[in-house]
């Protein structure tokens, strides 16, 4: 029997063209006969053996995937910290640290760092509370037209529910050379809260 014609036909099964479908019907149980099987006999043996189906066919990514799709839980003992050590910078400080990295800030967003610092802090606690994963967003506020006005860098969780938390509002490229910056210091300093 040949397999790779049988998938390409189980493949046409599947389909929603009744045409292709029945085609592909009439093909499989050619290749049935010619191999000595009834169709009627296959069908209920796969159907008595559906489980055993089932665990053989995932494929290398399947079983990957459902590994990957069950992250570690989220443990940070205390809270996570940030302040302005020197001019246009903020500095990311882990739990139990009383240092961290030191991150300069781009751009406009130089001018604004107790800002920045302050409402990163807020991302953090709340997905440290939360025990929540977040990705850092851009997101275009636009006028009744439809037309640019600003760009906010913001934190959307995971976890159902949960309110985003804006870091900085400015026009799109400030915005953006901020977001490439803290998306590369968080996943840094708590990669735990890094949302894939």
């Amino acid at each position: 029997m040949n397999i790779e014609m049988l998938k390409k036909l189980a493949a046409a099964l599947a389909a929603d063209n009744e045409t292709d479908a029945m085609l592909a019907l009439r093909g499989v149980k050619s290749m049935c006969k010619e191999a000595g099987v009834a169709l009627d006999t296959l069908l209920v043996y796969a159907a008595e053996h559906m489980n055993d189906i089932r665990k053989s066919t995932m494929t290398f990514d399947q079983v990957a995937a459902t590994a990957v799709a069950a992250p570690q839980p989220i443990t940070i003992s205390g809270m996570p910290q940030c302040r302005v050590p020197s001019s246009g910078a903020i500095e990311i400080i882990v739990p139990g640290k009383t240092s961290g990295d030191v991150v300069v800030l781009p751009g406009a967003s130089a001018n604004a760092a107790e800002i920045i610092s302050s409402n990163l802090k807020d991302v953090l606690v709340a997905a440290a509370i939360n025990k929540s994963r977040f990705k850092l967003k851009l997101l275009d506020i636009k006028n009744g037209r439809g037309e640019t006005l600003e760009t906010a860098l913001q934190a959307e969780y995971e976890r159902e529910g949960m309110a985003s938390i804006r870091v900085w509002v400015n026009v799109r490229g400030e915005v953006a050379a901020l977001a490439t910056v803290l998306r590369k210091a968080v996943a840094n300093s708590f990669p735990e809260l890094v949302a894939a």
